[in-house]
């Protein structure tokens, strides 16, 4: 029993001064002992590499990605011809130890890192190399993403590649609502939706207003300017709207030069339009500096709005109504041959606000459709951007397979290809 004690120790002995050695190899002997387990270009090729046989194994890697193959973004510039913050390439270390490795050969591995790690930076072209504790594919992805600069949400959702989900309000049918809202003029609205640098000018409204189906403005009130017509609201909702409008007092302390078209529908007659000019005057607008403004821009104003059936002029907001309209057309225009009236108005209104719903219907139909062309161009564009990207990754894992460590070391990140390497020793 003594004896088999001691011949134990001696093995022992044999087997640390063994492991020893092997921790003070030199470069070149790791280079010599190097064997390239498995190489590739994206990180998911790395990860499926690490599947099966490698539960056993004790590897080290090299690992040159940027964010853009991180995150499978392809939406940006093709990083082959244009280089941005993401295309740019960046170099990691990996240590990979299998689940079922040899506690011996993990032991040998660890005493030899610092040689190894030597080796490697000595041979990639990268100044720096990020050190990755490979213990499982998404915990490594997460080191990456971060040592890259990347938001951990912005890389778990897209790391797959895969693009948002629509929501319930994309996916919703036309609503009129959405252009015209009880709160608020066409006008504003529009300036909601769209934007203030998407809304129509004033000499747009003004031809719109001018046909007889100019959709979708039926009024437009100016800010008084003697060069150019500025818009300070415009609608939808015909003189019904403008008149609720100018009741509410909403521009009481204005002076403004109105532009409406006039409806009248009658089955005898069809639709007949007029087209008014009103001159504006809030009640509360009474300082001398408001009337100069008013008399100085009178007659520009009514020259850059032009022909109109008749004008409205010095009427106070009470007595907005539409019969106020309805008398107007009667005393200034030729109407003999129909009623005009305020029922034959409103049949009007109804008959309009309906082309009004179609009119941005078919402007929605028209978007989407457009939207889909633009959507089916780019992923077309972003197709053709992956198949030539894989194409230069099939031409260089072609060369790698060729290739021994040494030189593998030294091609990675070459062409701005992203790539990788493990190795066994």
């Amino acid at each position: 029993q003594q004896g088999c004690y001691e011949k134990a120790i001696a093995n022992q002995a044999v087997i640390t001064d063994m492991i020893d050695d092997f921790a003070k190899m030199t470069e070149f002997e790791i280079s010599m002992a190097a064997k390239v387990f498995a190489c590739g270009c994206t990180f998911d090729e790395l990860k499926k590499s690490l599947v099966g046989d490698s539960a056993k194994k004790v590897l080290f890697g090299i690992l040159v990605t940027s964010l853009r193959e991180m995150t499978n973004d392809y939406s940006e510039p093709d990083a082959t011809e244009e280089k941005d913050e993401k295309s740019s390439l960046a170099a990691f270390s990996l240590e990979y130890e299998g689940g079922n490795a040899d506690s011996m050969e993990v032991k040998k591995f660890k005493g030899h890192l610092d040689v190894i790690g030597s080796f490697c930076k000595k041979n990639v072209s990268f100044d720096e190399i990020h050190h990755v504790a490979y213990s499982a594919a998404g915990d490594a992805r997460s080191q990456i993403l971060e040592q890259l600069g990347a938001p951990e949400s912005n890389g778990e959702r897209n790391r797959e590649g895969k693009s948002p989900q629509p929501t319930e309000e994309s996916n919703s049918k036309f609503d009129p609502s959405t252009y015209s809202d009880t709160d608020k003029t066409a006008y504003y609205r529009a300036i909601e939706v769209f934007g203030a640098d998407n809304v129509p000018s004033g000499d747009e409204i003004l031809q719109q207003l001018r046909q007889p189906l100019g959709f979708p403005y039926n009024w437009v009130l100016f800010e008084p300017s003697k060069k150019e017509l500025v818009v300070k609201d415009a609608g939808s909702g015909g003189v019904m709207e403008l008149t609720k409008l100018l009741q509410e007092e909403k521009y009481d302390d204005c002076v403004l030069f109105g532009f409406v078209r006039l409806s009248f529908s009658a089955d005898e007659i069809g639709r007949r339009q007029f087209w008014v000019g009103l001159e504006w005057k809030g009640e509360n607008c009474f300082g001398v500096k408001a009337m100069r403004k008013f008399r100085e821009c009178c007659g520009p104003m009514t020259r850059m709005v032009g022909d109109r059936s008749f004008t409205l002029s010095n009427v106070a907001a009470s007595e907005m109504r539409l019969e106020l309209f309805v008398e107007n057309v009667k005393r200034n225009c030729q109407v003999n041959d129909f009623k005009v009236t305020v029922e034959t108005m409103k049949n009007a209104h109804v008959e309009e606000q309906n082309e009004i719903k179609e009119y941005w219907k078919k402007y929605e139909d028209e978007r989407d459709a457009e939207a889909e062309t633009k959507r089916k161009a780019e992923e077309k564009r972003l197709r053709s951007r992956r198949d030539k990207i894989e194409s230069v990754r099939d031409s260089h894992r072609s060369r790698w397979s060729k290739m021994d460590v040494t030189e593998l070391l030294g091609d990675l990140g070459k062409d701005d290809v992203c790539g990788w390497v493990l190795m066994e020793f």
